[in-house]
């Protein structure tokens, strides 16, 4: 056939079915948009520290890296700088807080020196960065500037674990100077400031090496040597390689969600497109009337698919866009505590072609699929079998599918999205014997009733049950209700672990002091409080005790790892519920000897060590250790490590604390203490002072805002659900028209109907969402799993019931509430001969 008689023939059929193909339309897009959302909120997170690690790189091949906070000693970059066949450039960094006249945030303080402009890249040698190079301030991104109301002269409080400093702003760096980089947390400064700020005078934290063409194998062995066992030898995008395994579970687990979304979008827009089957047959019947040939109505077929899948394309790629702004784009606290992380949006055409792709995909498989029963003969339109022994083998067969999720679930959680697939399948196969089951239960229910309405229904349910239609409908309410029921049992499940967690830091104190910022909770910023503060606080009313704290990052191998150095009386509240290999008590004695940490299981098969063997780690001061326990990565992708306080003071060379726990009398109110610890330490100094409950508030709001993507996913499935199962109903319903006036020619009043169809659709929703929801349940014990494996966080799990009712009630009544009106007009259709179009 020509493409203008396809045209023809697609605009004629489109004028009957324009509600249907919209809703297809719709289905698609929604998971277009969520894909396309989630490929765009990924590539941001590593596009953003891609963006600042070449910056700072440039054409650098190695770096030394300091091991800790404070650095190392200047004196070995002019070893490095005395190589031959080597170029190299000193740099100095920090993370600090900047207070501004609007308020504070925090960034990464970034010092090197004119040796930049041969090494790194264009962040440290900006043609505007050299020319204020000699000018003693900090030069910001512009963002960063107006985040804090400050303007060129403004001077800036920096805010360090050591002290607080007045510095001028000098200069800014927009979009035009440093491209994405302008959205990039970060202050630039001469080397000697930067060095003098952090308190590290004498002592840089990375060296940049560039290598001369065909000798990197000598460099990298001079480097070595250099490096000895105090520093690190790493790549010199080793920043970027450290983020994206840190970023990994967020990454993953939103991809794994949003294809999800993806594939229930895609059923949406099959079940829409089954909706419009009679027309489509009837269609085919008249064209093969006409002498149309079987590779003509294929060629039909393909140009739906071609068209429906270009339109949900679009429109999903522009709703992801938006989507990805509004709903993707925060970025998770727990990473930007341990890395500079911009908020610029990064969309790649790879990303764009990927998302539109699988709409096309999708689009072709809805269309096609049909595609048998539309040229197959006319008594056999239904794509499910109708006889019995049929509908046992589909039952059978969605049993086997249920096993072979509970098998995936158990022996191989990292292929959970298969499982998930087989758990749909599973769904499809069972709902037909669910609907003819229920509507049974419900007609014999109605043998000891006489209403009018209840018989009307139930005869409806059973002739319906078998109809493609009706399953179509049913499905979409049962994908619904399954989808937000396992996302959403999943995605509490691994919040309550997280908040265990958290109840385990902050017990043991009633009172903390950290410095304030994002690094305050994991507690990784070290400071010293001036003589005479610590015993003004102990001397305080109600105090009992005041705890020493530690912690910092460490980077072993390509993990960037939290170390926790708790006081010896909080070692056990720390590990409570988190020891997955060895004993808790063994490993609270061991700790509080010296010699002995705990490794998350993750990095010790990393390591390969276990519980008892000793274990070298690439500490500031190395030190000999012992593995005591295995445990959870207490909710840092990277791994952790718990170490007593004394050896974490040695191996770090530094007695400063992180964290300050004051523990009061069970008979003294918290409030009063931190107003009077706040008015010890000035209100406007660098640390905070907080209640336990306000620091496990927060711990919980930052595990929160990693999960806050998947929530976002099932609200998101849930009003798409909504939104398509009240077009269907309504198109339904208006398909019904000739039967329901064939019925008020037999004597039933409007009221009569209307009733009926109402009551019809909460049996056929109810039973489908029911169904949905129970298969929902077991995809939660499939994602649990699925999380557990990905992120290595505790996922404590507990049966989403009330999520299951809530789900089921939500849509259900929804959907029944949008029917209402069509459903009174359909009813008021004229009488006339019966004549169901069904």
């Amino acid at each position: 056939m020509r493409l203008g008689a396809l045209l023809h023939l697609y605009r004629v059929r489109l004028r009957s079915r324009l509600v249907t193909e919209l809703l297809a339309i719709a289905g698609l897009a929604v998971g277009v948009a969520l894909i396309f959302a989630a490929l765009i909120a990924n590539a941001s997170l590593s596009g953003a520290v891609r963006e600042l690690s070449e910056g700072i790189v440039g054409k650098a091949e190695f770096q030394i890296s300091a091991r800790g906070a404070s650095g190392f000693d200047q004196r070995l970059f002019e070893r490095v700088a005395g190589l031959p066949d080597a170029t190299a450039a000193p740099l100095a960094e920090a993370r600090v807080n900047l207070r501004g006249p609007n308020g504070r945030t925090s960034v990464l303080l970034v010092g090197g020196d004119p040796r930049f402009g041969d090494v790194g890249g264009s962040l440290l040698h900006n043609p505007k960065l050299a020319s204020r190079s000699h000018r003693w301030g900090l030069i910001l991104p512009a963002p960063v500037a107006r985040q804090i109301g400050a303007r060129l002269g403004t001077d800036l409080i920096v805010e360090t674990g050591a002290r607080t400093v007045r510095v001028p702003l000098t200069g800014t760096l927009g979009s035009g100077d440093i491209g994405e980089m302008a959205e990039s947390p970060v202050a630039l400064a001469p080397l000697p400031l930067v060095q003098d700020l952090a308190g590290m005078r004498g002592r840089i934290s990375r060296v940049f090496v560039d290598a001369k063409p065909g000798r990197e194998r000598s460099v990298k062995r001079s480097l070595e040597r250099i490096a000895g066992d105090r520093v690190n030898l790493a790549p010199a995008d080793q920043e970027l390689l450290l983020f994206e395994r840190a970023a990994y579970p967020t990454s993953r687990s939103t991809a794994l969600f949003s294809s999800l979304s993806g594939l229930v979008g895609f059923l949406f827009a099959l079940n829409a497109m089954l909706l419009s089957l009679p027309q489509r047959q009837r269609l085919i019947d008249d064209l093969r009337i006409a002498g149309y040939a079987p590779t003509s109505l294929i060629q039909i077929a393909l140009l739906d698919a071609l068209l429906l899948g270009v339109a949900a394309a679009a429109a999903g790629l522009l709703l992801g866009a938006a989507g990805s702004r509004l709903l993707f784009d925060a970025v998770p606290d727990y990473l930007t505590s341990a890395f500079a992380i911009g908020s610029q949006r990064i969309v790649t055409w790879q990303s764009a072609v990927l998302a539109g792709g699988a709409g096309l995909l999708a689009a072709g498989f809805a269309v096609v699929l049909p595609l048998r029963t539309l040229l197959a003969p006319r008594q056999a339109p239904e794509l499910l079998p109708s006889t019995s022994r049929r509908q046992g083998l589909a039952f059978a067969a969605g049993v086997a599918l249920v096993g072979v999720t509970v098998a995936i679930a158990f022996l191989a959680p990292a292929t959970s999205l298969v499982g998930m697939v087989a758990l749909l399948s599973a769904l499809l196969l069972v709902l037909q014997v669910g609907l003819r089951l229920a509507a049974a239960a419900f007609e014999l229910i109605c043998r000891r009733m006489r209403s009018p309405v209840a018989i009307l229904a139930a005869l409806e349910l059973r002739a319906g049950s078998a109809r493609i239609r009706t399953l179509a409908l049913a499905a979409t309410g049962a994908v619904a209700v399954f989808a937000a029921v396992s996302v959403g049992g999943a995605r509490a499940d691994l919040q309550r672990g997280l908040d265990g967690i958290a109840e385990n830091l902050d017990g043991g104190a009633d009172v903390w002091v950290s410095f304030r910022g994002p690094t305050s909770i994991f507690g990784t910023t070290a400071f010293e409080l001036p003589p005479g503060q610590l015993p003004a606080i102990e001397r305080l009313h109600g105090v009992e005790a005041v705890t020493m704290n530690r912690g910092a990052y460490l980077d072993v191998g390509d993990d960037r790892v939290w170390v926790l150095g708790p006081a010896p009386s909080r070692v056990g509240a720390v590990l409570r519920g988190q020891v997955e290999v060895g004993g808790l008590p063994p490993a609270v004695r061991l700790l509080r000897k010296s010699g002995w940490i705990t490794l998350s299981r993750g990095l010790a098969s990393d390591l390969a060590v276990s519980v008892g063997d000793p274990v070298d780690l690439p500490l500031p001061v190395p030190s000999p250790l012992r593995v005591a326990a295995l445990t959870s990565n207490f909710g840092w992708p990277g791994g952790a490590i718990v170490i007593g306080a004394p050896d974490f003071s040695r191996a770090w060379g530094s007695p400063a604390v992180s964290a300050l726990g004051i523990r009061l009398d069970p008979a003294v109110p918290s409030a009063p203490v931190v107003a009077a610890v706040g008015s010890i330490l000035g209100k406007r100094g660098a640390l905070q002072v907080e209640s336990a409950a306000a620091r496990m508030q927060r711990q919980r709001s930052a595990s929160r805002a990693g999960l806050a993507r998947l929530s976002q996913i099932s609200v998101l499935i849930l009003i798409s659900s909504v939104l398509a199962m009240a077009a269907s109903m309504a198109g339904l319903v208006w398909q019904r028209r000739p039967t329901l006036a064939a019925l008020k020619v037999h004597g039933l009043s409007e009221g009569e109907l209307w009733r009926a169809l109402l009551l019809e659709a909460v049996l056929l929703l109810g039973t489908g969402c029911a169904v949905g929801a129970l298969f929902g349940l077991i995809g939660q014990v499939l994602l649990d799993r699925a999380l557990e494996a990905i992120t290595g966080f505790p996922v404590l799990y507990e049966v989403a019931w009330i999520s299951a009712l809530s789900a089921i009630s939500l849509l259900t009544a929804a959907a029944v509430a949008a029917l209402a009106v069509p459903g009174w007009l359909a009813v008021r259709v004229h009488p006339g001969p019966r004549s169901s179009i069904s």
